[in-house]
């Protein structure tokens, strides 16, 4: 009788753990609306002003929006250039931004982004020699009338010999 009592007690203390952990449900996390076009860039910024003088790198990056729309995101260089941070307005499938007259809501002004591409894979980082993408477009500041001022760069690979 001590053993039926001993396996009926072990098969119930099976029972009930395992009713336990079948309860428990795993979240698929996902990822953003934006995803495709987000991450940190390097980028280097030439102004068309004739002056002939390029920045050093920038980082700059795109995140999206707290509406998690695939529609818009946000530009940020953390105030390491121009200081600019901006609503974009985003298209995914092609892997294009642009803002006309948008608010810049470091210095409170007004740009312009065209021609903002992400390429996949077109660019080489610099130490590691490793592929990654490519960014580019161009910026007007309503501070700064009749300038534009070109970025490019490549996707951040988070390698020290990447990293400026």
């Amino acid at each position: 009788m001590k053993k039926i009592n001993i396996i009926v007690c072990t098969l119930l203390a099976f029972l009930v753990a395992v009713s336990f952990t079948s309860c428990q449900k795993d979240e698929k996390i996902g990822g953003t609306a934006v995803q495709n076009l987000a991450g940190e860039y390097w980028v280097k910024v030439t102004a068309d002003d004739g002056s002939g003088t390029t920045a050093t790198y920038s980082k700059i990056s795109i995140y999206n929006t707290s509406s998690n729309r695939p529609d818009s995101a946000w530009i940020d260089d953390s105030q390491t250039f121009y200081s600019l941070k901006a609503k974009i307005h985003t298209d995914v499938p092609s892997l294009s931004f642009s803002i006309t007259n948008g608010d810049e809501t470091y210095n409170g002004v007004k740009v312009t982004i065209t021609g903002g591409k992400i390429i996949k894979n077109a660019a080489t980082a610099p130490g590691t020699k490793l592929k990654t993408d490519s960014i580019y477009f161009k910026a007007q500041y309503s501070d700064t009338p009749g300038v534009t001022f070109t970025y490019g760069g490549y996707a951040r690979t988070r390698f020290d010999a990447d990293d400026h």
